[in-house]
């Protein structure tokens, strides 16, 4: 565990995209996880990160991955799907599904990864309102919202910081500005806006990626490494089914993969197998 972690000064949260990615992603140590829509898109649909998701594609990933978990799921929630009781809906369901917070952004619909050119935003005071709902919606439950403005690519970093203000206004317990494109504008949303501050990395993205001792000097407390897991996990593919076609066998790739048992550790195979036995009926001796 990186030590501004055990020091309760930095929470690193990986993204992930479904149940195993998920606990694998615990059994690594993690506390939290967020599951981010751009996975969802890619490994529910095949598809990019265009609004392509819906309210019902969202709770049940989030369903799955939590009920798969004991830690934190953190949910991104795109923009609420609608109005504020849209939004309102969206966290009831997904308090229901057992997740411990949701993402909300002020893009328009249908938004897009806030990484991707062409987006645009609604009226700050429209999201302030999606924000304030879900803060009714939740009610007394342990559930964290996040509130995320995509105004830096559109309107510039002054209108980001006063929207993400007014959000916190609003009851946002997280503020989040997407897409700081330099040190510099990482180094104002962290001096200006009241924390906790979340921040997302993506390799590639257009976020200078920055060491956690950076971006905690900074201001930020929540680092996201939302789409390492997804890129690793799909180079991987992509090097193992090349190579399967081009050999017709996977013996070149024997180092680089789980094998069936290790698999089946990771899994919980023996204590499931244990469990069922706990139900066979008792074999009565005849005569």
């Amino acid at each position: 565990m990186h030590t501004l972690m055990k020091e309760g000064r930095l929470l690193l949260v990986p993204g992930v995209y479904d149940a195993l990615s998920a606990r694998i992603a615990e059994r690594a140590g993690f506390p939290a996880v967020v599951l981010s829509g751009y996975a969802m898109a890619a490994s529910r649909l095949g598809e990019p990160d265009l609004g392509l998701l819906t309210h019902a594609d969202v709770v049940d990933s989030a369903c799955r991955v939590a009920s798969a978990v004991d830690i934190a799921v953190m949910v991104d929630g795109d923009t609420g799907f609608g109005g504020p009781l849209n939004v309102q809906r969206l966290v009831r369901d997904l308090i229901r599904a057992r997740a411990r917070g949701v993402l909300l952004e002020d893009q328009t619909w249908p938004k897009r990864c806030g990484h991707m050119r062409g987006k645009s935003v609604i009226e700050a005071e429209e999201h302030a309102a999606k924000i304030h709902a879900a803060v009714d919606a939740r009610g007394e439950a342990p559930f964290t919202i996040t509130a995320r403005t995509d105004a830096l690519e559109t309107h510039g970093v002054d209108e980001a910081i006063r929207r993400a203000r007014l959000y916190k206004e609003a009851g946002a317990d997280v503020l989040f500005v997407e897409g700081p494109r330099s040190r510099d504008e990482l180094r104002r949303i962290g001096a200006e806006l009241p924390g906790p501050l979340a921040v997302n990395l993506i390799e590639g993205g257009r976020t200078p990626i920055c060491s956690p001792e950076e971006l905690v000097d900074m201001g930020f407390f929540s680092i996201g490494f939302v789409l390492t897991g997804l890129f690793a996990a799909a180079a991987a593919l992509e090097r193992a089914y090349a190579q399967l076609f081009e050999h017709g066998s996977s013996g070149s790739l024997s180092g680089e993969m789980m094998d069936f048992e290790r698999f089946n550790r990771l899994i919980g195979l023996e204590e499931r197998l244990k469990e069922d036995e706990k139900y066979k009926p008792a074999v009565r001796p005849r005569g």
